[in-house]
């Protein structure tokens, strides 16, 4: 099965919703704009999921 780094958008990323990334069994690491919840973290953490927050927009390259 091959896993990938998964770009989020939103503000803020919470339990409930790294539960649901961490149930793909599929992503290797989070990089987002917004925060991370401690919480979220812990549980990216005992998953194995590398994360990245607050990476500002500007970082990423729209493709033309």
């Amino acid at each position: 099965m091959s896993q990938y780094i998964e770009i989020k958008t939103v503000e803020n990323i919470y339990p409930y919703q790294a539960k649901k990334i961490i149930a793909k069994g599929t992503v290797k690491a989070i990089l987002t704009m917004g925060t991370i919840s401690p919480k979220a973290k812990l549980l990216f953490e005992e998953a194995g999921i590398l994360w990245v927050e607050k990476i500002p927009e500007k970082m990423f390259k729209r493709s033309e």
